[in-house]
């Protein structure tokens, strides 16, 4: 039995490290590794489902080419005929339009190790492509954070522990960051550091907590501010750090007058007696560790609410503290992807590309002119599943000559291709993983041979390019003669060394390494923003009385987005329909029990589910988990701001019990 070092490349929080033990060609066993510093050998469910996950009955064999796009008429090609029909399409749209904008990828984040940027960096290798920008989880609170915090500092999430309040904002770490909980606990534990969960669902962490306040969807600015405005009145701040390290403060202060706390209450749904115990929590403590889920960034102008957040931490001073601060996303693990775009490309090109926003891709997509898009590569991604306008995902793919998707499975985004190239697992290719969450940076090996004809990205990028050069020399400067070790010895290490303190690859083979993390400086300053209570009265322009419920989609323990769907130690139950959740209050006034047939509908479209009573859920909200069968997702649509992250929460929807006649026979969305 041999074993070797892994990291989960899920763009999850935990980037969980791992060793696999592998018998022949065969993967027996996954472990955790417990000398990382931030999993210490845990691992979630999906983590020990791994050893399904390599042998999936669904994963695909084969380059495959679809002879009418949706048709589900497949050919099984070889990877040379893959590469010859999208060589010369390349080609070819270069020579119609002059450059290469009419070419386009959609890359996601459903693996983010480092070479997997390679998808990038082949794009980068052809010059003036149509190049993808934003952060699909993230852009919300990043943007009004750069405005407020700069490079916004992330606190080591090692370091929660030695707070003396922890608050979870619109997270559930029970189930998407399960390592943190151990740190909780170790809070708990060890200094009895209360706990407190703020969010509209009795999530399984709310359970854990000492204090949960459950407000209304859409209200956490106004809870934030609320909080600020007491602790301004009663003047419990740090006044030495607001002089030292803020700007702003007093006309912030003097906006804070205007608010009045009947609204706080009227618009979060919280009594008088549950905000005044909220507030003492933050009048009693000064070194508050405040975690804000990316679901609160799910509504439109919803960065006002992070943005809030961050100005209650800072009238607090706790930037400063131990353990204190706003944890919310580690920016900095994005830079190895800039590293290996600018290694990519020419020397001398066509002119500049164009960037389209990865949140509004289709739509901005559909109004490219000169050139229109004609090509787009996918990678990493199911848009046809996990978009935010599946229409304009549609119609954009109508328009489009030549569709690629790279992927393990073939998924919903995967059957409107025209090619499909299967890719390989982490298993099978040598990577490096970072997270956005921790510092920590962990080798991945290559454990198991390709899963029959599968290919990591890098691999894709490099024969792709090179093909691409046969027929045409010259046309692609990415560096198709670099393997995975060649990227990782010659250039990430050269890159990383300093900041995470090993010296060679051989290092890495022995252990993960932590990022060195400088304390803030003296000079950094937190600019408060009193622009946050203008707007503060604006509402969703929707009908109450036509749509009454807010439609939720989080994340859930078993699955991730649309992966691990198809293991079977995780969803043993193939299910007919989605399941709903709804109110005991739903349920009563439309007489609908458990195991009902309901219709979900929104203004974009509606979709059947079983309906599951939920006595903790609000009155006005539908609980619907992620999938790529279900596809949850046809609900949702409309604009919203390019700077922002896609609006998934601010879907309306009324539902109706469906009758047993109405229901279609073996109905599957």
């Amino acid at each position: 039995m041999t074993q070797f070092r892994n990291a989960c490349p899920r763009h999850c929080y935990g980037s969980c490290a791992m060793f696999s033990n592998v018998k022949g060609e065969r993967l027996i066993r996954v472990i955790g590794d417990s000398k990382h510093g931030y999993t210490q050998g845990s691992l979630c469910a999906k983590g020990y489902s791994l050893i399904q996950y390599t042998l999936d009955d669904y994963r695909l064999r084969y380059p495959l080419k679809q002879l009418r796009r949706g048709s589900g008429e497949w050919r099984r090609i070889s990877w040379d005929q893959a590469y010859d029909i999208i060589s010369l399409k390349i080609i070819e749209l270069n020579k119609t339009f002059g450059s290469n904008k009419a070419i386009g990828y959609y890359k996601g984040t459903g693996n983010i190790g480092l070479l997997h940027h390679a998808v990038e960096g082949m794009f980068a290798g052809l010059g003036s492509c149509t190049n993808l920008t934003g952060n699909i989880c993230a852009d919300t609170g990043i943007h009004v954070l750069e405005k407020t915090m700069g490079s916004f500092p992330h606190p080591d999430p090692e370091d929660m522990h030695k707070a003396n309040l922890i608050v979870i904002w619109g997270g559930n770490p029970t189930s998407t960051n399960i390592n943190l909980m151990r740190i909780i606990y170790k809070a708990r534990k060890d200094k009895s550091v209360p706990l407190v969960v703020i969010d509209p669902v009795f999530t399984n962490t709310a359970k854990r907590a000492d204090y949960y306040f459950q407000i209304e969807p859409h209200s956490d600015e106004w809870l934030a501010l609320g909080i600020a405005k007491r602790l301004v009145e009663v003047k419990h701040i740090d006044e030495g750090f607001i002089k030292e390290h803020t700007c702003g403060y007093a006309e912030f202060a003097r906006e804070l007058d205007r608010l009045l706390i009947d609204e706080v209450l009227s618009h979060t749904g919280l009594s008088t007696e549950a905000f005044d115990c909220l507030c003492k929590l933050f009048l009693e403590h000064n070194a508050i560790a405040c975690l804000t889920g990316f679901g609160m960034q799910r509504y439109r102008g919803a960065g006002k609410a992070v943005n809030a957040i961050s100005a209650l931490i800072a009238l607090t001073g706790s930037y400063y503290t131990a353990g204190g601060g706003l944890y919310f996303y580690n920016k900095a693990y994005t830079d190895p992807a800039e590293f290996m775009i600018e290694y990519c490309k020419p020397h001398s090109t066509d002119g500049e590309g164009r960037f389209v926003n990865i949140n509004t891709f289709p739509q901005e997509a559909l109004g490219l002119q000169d050139p229109p898009l004609k090509m787009l590569w996918v990678s990493c991604a199911n848009p046809l599943s996990q978009g935010f306008d599946l229409a304009a995902w549609y119609d954009l793919f109508s328009q489009l000559e030549l569709v690629v998707c790279v992927d393990l499975y073939l998924t919903k985004t995967a059957r409107q291709a025209d090619i499909v190239l299967p890719a390989a697992s982490f298993f099978e290719e040598e990577d490096l993983i970072v997270s956005f969450w921790h510092n920590w940076l962990t080798l991945n090996e290559k454990t198991l041979p390709s899963f029959y004809e599968s290919k990591s990205d890098l691999q894709i990028a490099r024969e792709l390019s090179s093909y691409i050069n046969r027929i045409k020399p010259g046309f692609s400067a990415f560096p198709s003669e670099m393997n995975a070790l060649d990227w990782i010895c010659k250039f990430f290490i050269p890159q990383m060394e300093d900041e995470y303190g090993f010296n060679s690859i051989d290092d890495l083979r022995k252990q993960s390494f932590k990022k060195i993390k400088e304390p803030l400086p003296d000079t950094w300053r937190y600019c408060f923003d009193s622009s946050l209570l203008s707007d503060l009265h604006s509402e969703i322009s929707l009908s109450v009385c036509d749509y009454p419920y807010y439609l939720l989609t989080p994340q859930s323990l078993l699955k991730f987005h649309s992966q691990y769907e198809t293991l079977t130690w995780l969803n043993p139950m193939q299910k007919k329909m989605p399941t709903a959740e709804i109110s005991s209050h739903i349920a009563s006034n439309q007489e609908i029990r458990n195991g009902d047939t309901i219709e979900v509908c929104s203004a974009r479209g509606s979709m059947l589910s079983e309906a599951c009573v939920n006595a903790k859920l609000p009155n006005n909200v539908v609980y619907v988990e992620q999938s790529d069968r279900f596809c949850v997702n046809n609900l949702f649509g409309g604009s919203f701001p390019s700077a922002e992250s896609c609006p998934f929460f601010d879907c309306k929807v009324r539902i109706r019990k469906v009758s047993p006649y109405e229901q279609p026979e073996g109905f599957s969305c």
